[in-house]
Protein backbone atom coordinates (compact mmCIF):
# COMPACT_ATOMS: atom_id res chain seq x y z
CA UNK A 1 0.00 0.00 0.00
CA UNK A 2 2.87 2.39 0.69
CA UNK A 3 4.39 1.66 -2.72
CA UNK A 4 1.05 2.08 -4.47
CA UNK A 5 0.34 5.35 -2.68
CA UNK A 6 3.81 6.66 -3.55
CA UNK A 7 3.32 5.73 -7.23
CA UNK A 8 -0.05 7.47 -7.48
CA UNK A 9 1.26 10.61 -5.82
CA UNK A 10 4.31 10.60 -8.10
CA UNK A 11 2.24 10.30 -11.30
CA UNK A 12 -0.08 13.13 -10.22
CA UNK A 13 2.81 15.43 -9.27
CA UNK A 14 4.79 14.59 -12.43
CA UNK A 15 1.79 15.33 -14.68
CA UNK A 16 1.36 18.69 -12.95
CA UNK A 17 5.04 19.59 -13.39
CA UNK A 18 4.96 18.43 -17.00
CA UNK A 19 1.98 20.67 -17.72
CA UNK A 20 3.80 23.66 -16.25
CA UNK A 21 6.96 22.84 -18.18
CA UNK A 22 5.15 22.72 -21.50
CA UNK A 23 3.99 26.31 -21.08
CA UNK A 24 7.58 27.51 -21.56
CA UNK A 25 8.59 28.54 -25.07
CA UNK A 26 11.84 26.56 -24.93
CA UNK A 27 10.44 23.49 -23.17
CA UNK A 28 12.30 20.29 -24.08
CA UNK A 29 9.25 18.12 -23.39
CA UNK A 30 6.82 20.22 -25.40
CA UNK A 31 6.96 17.92 -28.43
CA UNK A 32 7.38 14.67 -26.46
CA UNK A 33 4.24 12.69 -27.23
CA UNK A 34 5.29 9.80 -24.95
CA UNK A 35 5.86 11.89 -21.82
CA UNK A 36 2.64 10.73 -20.12
CA UNK A 37 3.36 7.07 -20.91
CA UNK A 38 6.85 7.30 -19.46
CA UNK A 39 5.55 8.97 -16.30
CA UNK A 40 3.19 6.04 -15.73
CA UNK A 41 5.98 3.51 -16.32
CA UNK A 42 8.33 5.33 -13.98
CA UNK A 43 5.52 5.44 -11.42
CA UNK A 44 5.32 1.65 -11.58
CA UNK A 45 9.09 1.49 -11.13
CA UNK A 46 8.76 3.75 -8.10
CA UNK A 47 6.21 1.38 -6.56
CA UNK A 48 8.55 -1.58 -7.16
CA UNK A 49 11.52 0.23 -5.58
CA UNK A 50 9.49 1.15 -2.50
CA UNK A 51 8.21 -2.42 -2.08
CA UNK A 52 11.67 -3.95 -2.43
CA UNK A 53 13.20 -1.36 -0.09
CA UNK A 54 10.65 -1.96 2.66
CA UNK A 55 11.09 -5.72 2.33
CA UNK A 56 14.86 -5.29 2.57
CA UNK A 57 14.43 -3.14 5.66
CA UNK A 58 12.38 -5.87 7.31
CA UNK A 59 15.02 -8.47 6.49
CA UNK A 60 17.84 -6.28 7.82
CA UNK A 61 15.85 -5.59 10.98
CA UNK A 62 15.67 -9.32 11.56
CA UNK A 63 19.43 -9.64 11.00
CA UNK A 64 20.44 -6.65 13.14
CA UNK A 65 18.03 -7.71 15.87
CA UNK A 66 19.86 -10.97 16.42
CA UNK A 67 17.80 -13.35 14.23
CA UNK A 68 14.97 -13.41 16.73
CA UNK A 69 11.47 -14.53 15.84
CA UNK A 70 12.22 -17.72 13.92
CA UNK A 71 11.64 -17.84 10.19
CA UNK A 72 8.56 -15.62 10.26
CA UNK A 73 10.35 -12.31 9.50
CA UNK A 74 12.18 -13.91 6.56
CA UNK A 75 8.95 -15.25 5.08
CA UNK A 76 7.37 -11.80 5.46
CA UNK A 77 10.30 -9.98 3.81
CA UNK A 78 10.80 -12.20 0.77
CA UNK A 79 7.50 -11.48 -1.13
CA UNK A 80 7.86 -7.68 -1.33
CA UNK A 81 11.54 -8.00 -2.28
CA UNK A 82 10.77 -10.46 -5.09
CA UNK A 83 7.72 -8.62 -6.43
CA UNK A 84 9.38 -5.20 -6.24
CA UNK A 85 12.61 -6.35 -7.90
CA UNK A 86 10.77 -8.19 -10.69
CA UNK A 87 8.59 -5.14 -11.34
CA UNK A 88 11.62 -2.88 -11.74
CA UNK A 89 13.49 -5.34 -13.98
CA UNK A 90 10.54 -6.07 -16.27
CA UNK A 91 9.64 -2.42 -16.81
CA UNK A 92 13.25 -1.35 -17.34
CA UNK A 93 14.23 -4.19 -19.67
CA UNK A 94 11.03 -5.08 -21.52
CA UNK A 95 8.71 -2.07 -21.61
CA UNK A 96 10.69 1.15 -21.24
CA UNK A 97 13.07 0.47 -24.19
CA UNK A 98 10.04 0.67 -26.51
CA UNK A 99 9.69 4.35 -25.69
CA UNK A 100 11.97 7.31 -26.38
CA UNK A 101 13.22 7.32 -22.76
CA UNK A 102 16.84 7.14 -23.95
CA UNK A 103 16.60 10.54 -25.67
CA UNK A 104 13.77 12.35 -23.83
CA UNK A 105 14.72 11.98 -20.15
CA UNK A 106 12.57 14.51 -18.32
CA UNK A 107 10.29 11.84 -16.84
CA UNK A 108 13.31 9.88 -15.62
CA UNK A 109 14.58 13.00 -13.86
CA UNK A 110 11.24 13.28 -12.07
CA UNK A 111 11.56 9.69 -10.86
CA UNK A 112 15.16 10.04 -9.71
CA UNK A 113 14.39 13.27 -7.91
CA UNK A 114 11.42 11.72 -6.14
CA UNK A 115 13.44 8.69 -5.03
CA UNK A 116 16.36 10.83 -3.87
CA UNK A 117 14.31 13.20 -1.76
CA UNK A 118 11.99 10.51 -0.44
CA UNK A 119 14.62 8.03 0.68
CA UNK A 120 17.01 10.80 1.75
CA UNK A 121 14.46 12.17 4.23
CA UNK A 122 13.51 8.63 5.24
CA UNK A 123 17.14 7.74 5.95
CA UNK A 124 17.69 10.91 7.98
CA UNK A 125 14.63 10.21 10.11
CA UNK A 126 15.87 6.68 10.73
CA UNK A 127 19.28 7.98 11.81
CA UNK A 128 17.60 10.40 14.20
CA UNK A 129 15.44 7.60 15.61
CA UNK A 130 18.47 5.35 16.05
CA UNK A 131 20.42 8.01 17.95
CA UNK A 132 17.40 8.81 20.10
CA UNK A 133 17.11 5.11 20.95
CA UNK A 134 20.76 5.01 21.97
CA UNK A 135 20.47 8.07 24.21
CA UNK A 136 17.23 6.86 25.80
CA UNK A 137 18.52 3.29 26.33
CA UNK A 138 15.89 1.71 24.09
CA UNK A 139 16.39 -2.08 23.81
CA UNK A 140 18.45 -3.05 20.79
CA UNK A 141 15.71 -5.23 19.35
CA UNK A 142 13.41 -2.21 19.17
CA UNK A 143 16.11 0.02 17.73
CA UNK A 144 17.26 -2.38 14.99
CA UNK A 145 14.53 -1.16 12.66
CA UNK A 146 15.97 2.36 12.73
CA UNK A 147 19.48 1.33 11.76
CA UNK A 148 18.18 -0.95 8.98
CA UNK A 149 16.02 1.90 7.66
CA UNK A 150 19.04 4.21 7.67
CA UNK A 151 21.04 1.66 5.67
CA UNK A 152 18.30 1.19 3.07
CA UNK A 153 17.58 4.92 2.78
CA UNK A 154 21.27 5.75 2.39
CA UNK A 155 21.79 3.07 -0.27
CA UNK A 156 18.85 4.23 -2.41
CA UNK A 157 19.86 7.88 -1.98
CA UNK A 158 23.45 7.16 -3.02
CA UNK A 159 22.42 5.32 -6.20
CA UNK A 160 19.62 7.62 -7.32
CA UNK A 161 21.52 10.83 -6.60
CA UNK A 162 24.51 9.63 -8.59
CA UNK A 163 22.24 8.60 -11.46
CA UNK A 164 20.36 11.89 -11.27
CA UNK A 165 23.60 13.84 -11.49
CA UNK A 166 24.81 11.80 -14.47
CA UNK A 167 21.53 12.32 -16.34
CA UNK A 168 21.61 16.03 -15.56
CA UNK A 169 25.19 16.34 -16.80
CA UNK A 170 27.06 17.21 -13.64
CA UNK A 171 30.84 17.06 -13.71
CA UNK A 172 33.48 16.25 -11.14
CA UNK A 173 35.32 19.24 -9.65
CA UNK A 174 38.65 20.02 -11.33
CA UNK A 175 41.58 19.60 -8.98
CA UNK A 176 44.08 22.48 -8.90
CA UNK A 177 47.46 21.74 -10.51
CA UNK A 178 50.14 20.58 -8.06
CA UNK A 179 52.62 23.19 -6.89
CA UNK A 180 56.08 22.98 -8.38
CA UNK A 181 58.49 22.03 -5.63
CA UNK A 182 62.15 23.08 -5.81
CA UNK A 183 64.55 20.19 -6.36
CA UNK A 184 65.63 18.60 -3.13
CA UNK A 185 69.01 17.17 -2.29
CA UNK A 186 72.61 18.16 -1.67
CA UNK A 187 74.21 20.27 -2.95
CA UNK A 188 71.71 22.81 -4.34
CA UNK A 189 72.30 24.06 -7.82
CA UNK A 190 73.58 27.63 -8.01
CA UNK A 191 73.95 28.26 -4.29
CA UNK A 192 74.32 26.64 -0.90
CA UNK A 193 77.41 24.71 0.18
CA UNK A 194 79.78 24.87 -1.61
CA UNK A 195 78.54 27.84 -3.67
CA UNK A 196 79.18 27.84 -7.35
CA UNK A 197 81.48 30.74 -8.27
CA UNK A 198 82.14 31.94 -4.70
CA UNK A 199 82.28 30.81 -1.08
CA UNK A 200 85.11 28.72 0.40
CA UNK A 201 87.70 28.75 -1.08
CA UNK A 202 86.91 31.74 -3.29
CA UNK A 203 88.05 31.67 -6.84
CA UNK A 204 90.56 34.44 -7.39
CA UNK A 205 90.88 35.48 -3.76
CA UNK A 206 90.41 34.27 -0.19
CA UNK A 207 92.79 31.82 1.53
CA UNK A 208 95.42 31.54 0.20
CA UNK A 209 94.92 34.52 -2.09
CA UNK A 210 95.82 34.07 -5.68
CA UNK A 211 98.33 36.67 -6.86
CA UNK A 212 99.19 38.42 -3.59
CA UNK A 213 98.12 39.33 -0.12
CA UNK A 214 97.13 36.97 2.63
CA UNK A 215 99.38 34.59 4.59
CA UNK A 216 102.16 34.13 3.68
CA UNK A 217 102.44 37.17 1.42
CA UNK A 218 103.80 36.56 -1.99
CA UNK A 219 106.79 38.71 -2.89
CA UNK A 220 107.64 40.29 0.47
CA UNK A 221 106.44 41.24 3.89
CA UNK A 222 104.94 38.95 6.45
CA UNK A 223 106.71 36.42 8.66
CA UNK A 224 109.58 35.80 8.14
CA UNK A 225 110.33 38.81 5.99
CA UNK A 226 112.11 38.13 2.82
CA UNK A 227 115.37 40.09 2.44
CA UNK A 228 115.70 41.63 5.91
CA UNK A 229 114.03 42.51 9.14
CA UNK A 230 112.17 40.18 11.34
CA UNK A 231 113.58 37.67 13.83
CA UNK A 232 116.46 37.10 13.71
CA UNK A 233 117.35 40.14 11.67
CA UNK A 234 119.71 39.69 8.86
CA UNK A 235 122.91 41.54 9.83
CA UNK A 236 121.47 42.64 13.22
CA UNK A 237 121.45 40.62 16.44
CA UNK A 238 124.80 38.85 17.07
CA UNK A 239 126.49 40.91 14.50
Amino acid sequence: MIGASAAVFFVAAAYFLLTLDRTRANSLSKDDTQAGLKIVLFGIILAGVVMAALGTQGLLTYVFGGFKGGSGPIKAAIPPIVVGALTVVIVLKAVLPRTNAATQRQAERYLLGALAIGFGVFGLSMVQGFLSGLFLDVPWGMNAGNISGAVVGGAVLFFTLGRFGAVSGWTAPIAPPPMQQPPQGYPPQGGGYPPQGGGYPPQGGGYPPQGGGGYPPQGGGGYPPQGGGGYPPQGGYGR
